[in-house]
């Protein structure tokens, strides 16, 4: 017993504890200020938007959507939040979810209805319950009611927009349909916002040296992961942006792999999509790592040619250019390498609060947008793929490279993985 204990004893000593420091708390200051962008482009429509946040796990670990917690920073279920232009007074209405003291008991108690709640969301007015009754009397003093929530193909309206509409019915107002407003006014992110995408991205850089040293030939898929999340966690994460994506072998031609359980072959290639969140920002990241330190002849011809398709993705970047416009750059790349039709995904996407966040692929990219650029060729056949992924600040002059810090060249990607791996004098 006491040799089992001194052993424990001394594996703890060795053991790395991660100590994050959490993000700094938004401002409320910054959550009015986007709740003013929002009203003045209503005009003189009345809205209302409801959260739409999803709960998981068996401890119902709620997570709000991002158009919501955009809005309010609110991390809680049905909620509501009512905008009225014509209001001297009450322009902001946030409505909580009433209060349950026998449900409290297993969640954590909530706030009461105060002033320190008030001061807390910067709203005008905290009531609890739905908002009809405030839409009935809203609905008198203003000349119409816009639809913000976001537009889906489904027979039925999300519960906020079926909300507006019925208000618009009532009272005979116009219906003003701004479904894009939120894309619009999220895609370009503030320099608070991009310090939380900095730091993000930082972290899964450091989570991605950890990957380059653990893909070696007998590790599991899963030992990977485990790997490179534990440090995202000791490097501050707050969370991790997805469900990290080990594909070795033929699993690297699955897009979305996520068993993580084959073993690592002497050969292989390694497609490693994985990244952190910090202050609930997303980062995403892709490397292809080769097992034996090497590419071979027939992996470094695909290799080159999604680095390649990058590059040209790169230079295309530039202000009034669209995602849309970057996408015929990245088909038409693979397709002067032969690999189009192995190429079976978008070249990119938004980055943001959601690592698939709110923007418009066809209107010229706003400065201060964050966008994936990932080009990537897909071979069951040959038993392997190739995903290189980085994050890109569109500038007002052109573009920033956040992710310029991790190889991506072929050769800097051997010398990097064989300088990792090798063992510390």
């Amino acid at each position: 017993m006491l040799s089992a204990l001194v052993l424990q004893a001394a594996v703890a000593a060795n053991f790395a504890h991660p100590t994050p420091t959490p993000p700094p708390q938004t401002p409320v200051a910054v959550y009015q200020a986007r709740r003013a962008r929002v009203l003045a482009a209503l005009g003189q429509c009345l809205t209302v938007i409801g959260s739409q946040g999803e709960v998981s796990g068996v401890t119902e670990d709620y997570r709000q959507d991002a158009d919501f917690y955009w809005l309010t920073g609110l991390n809680e279920p049905h909620a509501w939040l009512v905008l009225q232009p014509n209001s001297r007074y009450r322009k902001t209405t946030l409505f909580l979810q009433s209060r349950d003291p026998e449900k409290e008991r297993w969640t954590g108690p909530r706030d009461p209805i105060s002033p320190d709640l008030l001061r807390k969301y910067g709203v005008d007015s905290v009531r609890r319950g739905t908002p009809e009754n405030l839409l009935a009397d809203a609905g008198l003093h203003h000349e119409c009611v816009s639809v913000i929530a976001p537009a889906g193909l489904g027979k039925e309206e999300r519960e906020d927009a079926e909300l507006a509409l019925r208000t618009a019915a009532r009272f005979g107002l116009k219906v003003v349909y701004q479904r894009g407003l939120l894309a619009d006014l999220r895609s370009a992110h503030t320099p608070d916002e991009l310090e939380r995408m900095r730091r993000a991205v930082a972290i899964t850089l450091a989570g991605h040296q950890t990957a380059a040293r653990a893909t070696l030939p007998g590790v599991s898929e899963r030992d990977v992961q485990t790997q490179i999340e534990y440090a995202f966690f000791a490097a501050g994460a707050t969370g991790l942006s997805y469900s990290s994506i080990v594909g070795s072998g033929p699993n690297g031609a699955v897009l979305h792999w996520d068993q993580n359980s084959r073993l690592l072959k002497d050969g292989d290639l390694v497609v490693i999509d994985a990244a952190a969140e910090y202050g609930r920002y997303a980062a995403d990241v892709t490397r292809t790592y080769p097992v034996s330190g090497r590419f071979s002849p027939a992996q470094a011809a695909v290799y080159r040619a999604v680095y390649r398709a990058q590059e040209d993705i790169f230079a295309a970047i530039k202000p009034g250019v669209s995602m849309a416009d970057l996408q015929h750059v990245a088909e038409e790349s693979l397709r002067r390498a032969g690999y189009l039709a192995d190429f079976i995904h978008g070249f990119g996407h938004f980055v943001g609060l959601d690592v698939h966040d709110a923007g418009d692929y066809e209107r010229p990219i706003p400065a201060g947008a964050v966008f994936t650029v990932e080009p990537g060729v897909y071979l069951p056949a040959q038993g392997f793929g190739v995903r290189i992924e980085d994050e890109v600040l569109m500038t007002g002059s052109g573009y920033e490279l956040l992710t310029r810090d991790l190889p991506r060249k072929l050769e800097d990607v051997e010398a990097w993985v064989s300088r990792v791996r090798r063992p510390a004098p």
